[in-house]
C-alpha cells in the first residue's frame, strides 16, 4: 500500500528557494547576496514590510546561503544536505520564532542561554524572529544585551510588518531593509507562470483582477488563485467567480456607488448597500475598494486626466478622507450595514459640499427622491420659538444636509442670550453624538437665523444618559434613516 501524497498549499510550493526567485525586492536581495559572496556577514538583520511580500522567504534563503556547503555566486545550491534540511524546516541550527506567540522575557532568556552554544551541524546558528515588534519591552531589553555582544557564530534575522514598533536601540544594531509592495503587473506575471505550471484554467481578466486586489501581496494573490481553483475544479475561472467567492463587490458596483455619492443620490447609494448586504458581501472589503478607487481617481485628476465630469479634486480628497474615517469606525462597529448607510447618507446630504454642481441630467432629490420629512413633523419638533426653528430646519434642508435635518427633528431648541441650545432626551445619545460632528455647520446656520454664533448640544437633564442595549442603538440609527428618507422599517 503506497503512502498518500501530502498536499502542499500553492503559496508554500511556490515559495522562493533562491534569491533569483524573489520578486521585486532587488535591492535587498542583491545586498544580502553580496554579503554572502564577500563573507561580510552582519550579526543582525531587520526585514520590514507588509505581509506577503517575501520577508520570511528571504530570511530562509539567507540562512541557507550562509550555511550552504556549495554556494554558487552567493546563492544556496539547494542540493547539499544542509540546504535540504533548512528547506524542510528541520535544521537544528536554524530556529524560527513567532514573536506574536513567544512574546515574553522567559523565551528570550532561553534564547540567550542557547546562543552561547556552538552550532550543532552548520556554520552559523540563525535565529529568525517573525513579527518581532510583538515582543514585550522586557523581552526587547533582554534581547538587546545579546545584540550588544553577539557570539561570532550567531545571526539574527528579524521580520516585522510594523517597524515603527521596534525600539530604536534594536534597529540601530541591525542592517535594516524595507521590502516593497509588488506592482500588479509583477504579480500577474507570476500568477500566469503558476497557472501554466499547475494547469489551472484561469481567464486573463481574473488574473488581472486578482493582481490588483492582492494590494501588493504576492502570497495573498496565490492563495486567491488556489481557492478559486479548488472551487471551479477543471472548469475555467472567470472574473465573476472572484467577486462571488471572495465576497468582493465588482468594479462596476464600486464605481456606481461612488458616482451616486458624488451626485448626492442617497437612495441609490442605499440600494447598492442593501444589494451587497443581501448577497452576503463583505462590507469592510467594499469600503477598501471604495478607498482604492477614489485614490486612483485622485491620481488621474492630478495627472490632468479627470475621470469624472463636474467633480473637483477637492471633492475627491474630501471623499477619500471620509472613507478612511469610515474604515476606522467600521472595524469597531457592531452593525456595519447601518453605519455604512448612515455615513453614505451624510455624504450624499452635503458631506461633499466642495463638489461641483451636478449637470442637468444628474438625478437630484427634488426630481427623483421623496421629500425628507413632512411639514407637520417639522412643527412637532419646534420648541420655544416655532417660527425661527422652522426656518432653521428649512435652511438645513435647502443646504441638502439630510442627516443633520433628521437629527434635529428629535431635538428641542432653547434660546439663550448668546447661544442656541439644542436639547435631547437622554435616550437619544446617538443623535447627540452624531450632531456634535456638525457643530461648525450648525453655528453658521444659527448665525443666519438666530443671530448667535454659538451652538450647544446637550441632554434635557443633568443626569447621565441611560446606557442602551445594542438592539436599541440599532433601532435608533434605523429611525434616523427612516426620517431622512421618509421610509418605513420592515420588521
Amino acid at each position: 500500500m503506497t503512502e498518500a501524497h501530502e498536499y502542499q498549499a500553492l503559496y508554500r510550493k511556490w515559495r522562493p528557494q533562491r534569491f533569483a526567485d524573489v520578486v521585486h525586492q532587488e535591492y535587498t536581495v542583491r545586498t544580502l547576496q553580496n554579503a554572502v559572496l564577500s563573507g561580510q556577514i552582519a550579526h543582525a538583520y531587520l526585514l520590514a514590510g507588509p505581509r506577503g511580500v517575501g520577508k520570511t522567504s528571504i530570511a530562509r534563503i539567507f540562512a541557507k546561503a550562509v550555511n550552504c556547503t556549495n554556494p554558487q555566486q552567493g546563492e544556496p545550491c539547494n542540493q547539499c544536505e544542509m540546504c535540504k534540511k533548512i528547506t524542510r524546516g528541520n535544521a537544528l541550527d536554524v530556529i524560527e520564532i513567532d514573536g506574536a506567540s513567544n512574546r515574553g522575557i522567559d523565551q528570550i532568556r532561553q534564547l540567550r542561554e542557547e546562543v552561547n552554544f556552538v552550532p550543532a551541524e552548520a556554520k552559523y546558528k540563525v535565529y529568525i524572529i517573525d513579527e518581532v515588534h510583538m515582543l514585550t519591552n522586557e523581552a526587547f531589553n533582554a534581547l538587546l544585551k545579546t545584540l550588544e555582544e553577539p557570539p561570532r557564530h550567531v545571526i539574527f534575522i528579524f521580520a516585522t510588518t510594523e517597524p515603527h514598533k521596534v525600539p530604536l536601540t534594536i534597529v540601530s544594531r541591525c542592517q535594516a531593509f524595507e521590502l516593497k509592495l509588488l506592482p500588479p503587473e509583477r504579480i500577474e506575471k507570476r500568477l500566469k507562470e503558476i497557472c501554466e505550471a499547475e494547469k489551472i484554467n484561469a481567464s486573463p481578466k481574473v488574473l488581472t483582477a486578482i493582481s490588483y486586489r492582492a494590494r501588493g501581496a504576492l502570497r495573498d494573490a496565490i492563495v486567491m488563485v488556489e481557492q478559486l481553483a479548488s472551487y471551479k475544479g477543471s472548469a475555467r475561472i472567470e472574473e465573476h467567480d472572484l467577486y462571488e467567492i471572495m465576497g468582493l463587490a465588482s468594479e462596476e458596483t464600486v464605481t456606481e456607488f461612488l458616482k451616486a455619492v458624488l451626485a448626492r443620490q442617497g437612495r441609490k447609494a442605499l440600494e447598492i448597500i442593501a444589494d451587497l448586504a443581501d448577497r452576503g458581501k463583505d462590507l469592510e472589503l467594499f469600503v477598501d475598494e471604495l478607498i482604492e478607487q477614489t485614490r486612483d481617481w485622485i491620481i488621474a485628476q492630478i495627472d490632468g486626466h479627470p475621470p469624472l465630469e463636474h467633480v473637483s479634486l477637492e471633492a475627491l480628497i474630501t471623499l477619500s478622507t471620509q472613507l478612511l474615517n469610515l474604515k476606522r469606525e467600521l472595524g469597531r462597529a457592531w452593525e456595519k450595514r447601518i453605519l455604512l448607510e448612515v455615513k453614505a447618507l451624510e455624504l450624499t446630504q452635503g458631506g461633499l459640499a466642495s463638489s461641483s454642481p451636478p449637470s442637468a441630467s444628474t438625478e437630484t432629490k427634488s426630481s427623483k427622491e421623496k421629500p425628507l420629512k413632512k411639514a407637520h413633523d417639522e412643527q412637532a419638533a419646534v420648541g420655544s420659538s416655532p417660527d425661527r426653528w422652522t426656518q432653521l430646519l428649512n435652511e438645513v434642508k435647502r443646504d441638502r444636509r439630510g442627516t443633520v435635518h433628521a437629527l434635529l427633528l428629535d431635538g428641542q431648541p432653547v434660546e439663550l442670550p448668546d447661544t442656541l441650545r439644542i436639547e435631547y432626551d437622554p435616550q437619544h445619545t446617538f443623535h447627540k453624538e452624531s450632531l456634535e460632528k456638525h457643530r461648525k455647520y450648525l453655528e453658521e446656520v444659527a448665525a443666519r437665523v438666530y443671530g448667535v454664533h454659538q451652538v450647544e448640544i446637550a441632554f434635557t437633564t443633568d443626569s447621565a444618559p441611560r446606557r442602551k442595549s445594542k438592539s436599541a442603538e440599532v433601532r435608533e440609527k434605523a429611525e434616523l434613516l427612516k426620517k431622512a428618507f421618509d421610509g418605513e422599517i420592515l420588521e
